[in-house]
């Protein structure tokens, strides 16, 4: 039954071990027990930016981040991050919004390499008109209308769909029979066109329709459950659900009649009206990917967040958080026998070897010398092209995915731990190369204590300040690594340094950010 194919299910699966840290659930969950929204924000990671919370502290008072996060947009392609640069507007559950009502406005970051924080403001709902913002439903971001998400999914009191009444999965010839909500949810996701599953959800189809293979991940039922929704709150009753540049569904809500209409736009004709409308978000309407987990045994109910467990699968006991990878040690074959290689933590252990050949193998290496076996793996381990062996890789990437989500408070951690301070992802690189997804203000003094180069290169051979400046860092990282002692002339492995980047790219922009012109300013007065 599941509409997510192998890979993407993989994908998903890593997004819930990793994206909404347990510690993010259980401080979020006591900061709004004790009406205490500015400690729930700081527990999910999220900037507030709002000078006077009187118009939205009763928004306020149900906002779980930790549930928000559970459910936004992730960029996917191989990545667990949110989706960048999307401004999010989240619906209240009761009552239809007014032009002058305060809204609660959530932004993604801007960039897919750096911090995974938010931004909460709050705007009058008048002001959005000519935004480009996707409308968040009440039940994907208000704890106090998080049981809402049984029915958006098409799940009746007694079953969700796909699943038995006691929580264990239906087998694919078990569904779609009768005619409760999850019965029909369960044949519209077995109609194999997508004009054919829009009129097994009950819309009327309108037009010409193009036979797409989005049928099995787009859910017309959850489309139309969420346009009648939004209709209700907003009070408008034209949506767009833009499936990619030019092509999108029409959607209009007439009381209880939703035509839809496939369209398909030139991407010269600025004028269409189609491009004014309120937007649905695609990845708010596909299928339900918590359920898919199950049914495919990649997630257990228990692992769910627990206010999306309460409301899918409510008795069911939480699983526990999930525990750092840590494997066991390695066979590595290494001249003609096989050796052991531990790792812990980042670091590895190569228990075979005496210091002494060690320290033969890095003088043999200095000279050009092949390098093979157990320090093979480590030189790869260090930062060099190479192949790591599957569980080496799981455990590095655990790592990674363990500081990503969890901010600077989990590197930090992770450090008084005992993690090698010199780990390097699958680029190469190391924390210093990636100081921009957290606070470098308390993290880059620790570094550079920890004796981290500050002049590393990764695998194309760009050192932190290259990327700071690719990526447009803020400008007091920018500024700290030159006064630091970074070189804005080293070269990458193309042959461009700091100074080609400036020179070559961005001395033909007119848009820069002023803070970034400054830094700007301040590589060009070191270089």
């Amino acid at each position: 039954m599941s509409g997510h194919d192998p890979a993407a299910l993989a994908e998903w699966q890593r997004i819930r071990r990793y994206a909404v840290p347990e510690r993010m659930i259980t401080e979020g969950a006591a900061a709004r027990a004790d009406g205490d929204w500015r400690r729930a924000c700081a527990a999910g990671d999220v900037d507030v930016l709002i000078d006077d919370a009187g118009p939205v502290r009763h928004l306020l008072a149900g906002f779980a981040p930790d549930l928000l996060r559970w459910h936004i947009p992730r960029a996917l392609g191989g990545y667990t991050a949110i989706a960048v640069d999307t401004r999010y507007v989240l619906v209240p559950g009761d009552g239809t919004v007014g032009p002058a009502d305060p809204a609660l406005v959530v932004d993604s970051p801007a960039s897919l390499f750096g911090s995974q924080r938010l931004t909460l403001r709050a705007v009058p709902w008048e002001d959005l008109a000519d935004e480009m913002v996707i409308p968040v439903p009440a039940h994907l971001w208000d704890a106090r209308h998080a049981t809402g998400l049984r029915t958006a999914l098409g799940g009746s009191a007694e079953r969700m769909p796909g699943f038995a009444p006691d929580g264990t999965p239906l087998p694919d010839d078990a569904l779609g029979i009768g005619d409760d909500p999850p019965a029909r949810t369960e044949r519209v996701h077995r109609r194999d066109t997508l004009a054919a599953a829009f009129t097994e959800a009950g819309a009327e189809i309108l037009g010409e329709w193009t036979d797409r293979d989005l049928a099995p991940v787009l859910d017309p039922a959850r489309v139309i459950r969420l346009a009648r929704e939004l209709t209700a709150r907003i009070g408008t009753g034209e949506w767009a659900l833009w499936i990619d540049h030019h092509i999108c569904l029409h959607i209009v809500v007439d009381d209880s009649t939703v035509w839809v209409e496939w369209k398909t736009l030139n991407w010269s004709d600025r004028d269409s009206p189609l491009r004014d409308l309120h937007r649905i978000d695609t990845a708010l309407t596909r299928r339900a990917v918590d359920l898919d987990l199950i049914r495919a045994g990649r997630l257990t109910a228990g692992q769910l967040h627990p206010l999306v467990r309460a409301a899918l699968f409510p008795g069911v006991p939480a699983s526990g958080p999930s525990d750092p990878v840590s494997p066991e040690p390695v066979r590595v074959r290494c001249h003609g026998r096989w050796h052991e290689i531990g790792v812990d933590r980042g670091r590895l252990a190569l228990t075979a070897h005496t210091e002494e050949e060690r320290r033969r193998e890095r003088a043999m290496r200095a000279f050009g010398g092949a390098v093979t076996g157990c320090f093979a793996v480590e030189q790869t381990w260090s930062g060099t092209a190479g192949r790591l062996p599957e569980r080496l890789r799981a455990h590095r990437e655990d790592l990674w995915q363990r500081m990503l989500h969890g901010g600077t408070r989990a590197v930090l951690e992770l450090l008084d731990d005992g993690m090698d301070p010199h780990l390097r992802d699958s680029r190469g690189r190391t924390l210093m190369h990636r100081l921009r997804s957290y606070d470098h203000r308390v993290l880059f003094p620790r570094l550079l204590a920890a004796g981290l180069d500050i002049g590393a290169r990764d695998l194309e051979g760009s050192t932190p300040l290259f990327l700071a400046v690719v990526y447009q860092a803020p400008a007091d990282l920018i500024i700290a690594l030159v006064d630091a002692g970074a070189d804005p002339h080293a070269p990458n492995q193309d042959g461009m340094s700091v100074v080609d980047y400036l020179d070559d790219v961005l001395d033909y922009r007119e848009d820069l950010d002023p803070d970034f012109a400054t830094a700007v300013a301040h590589i060009r007065e070191r270089a």
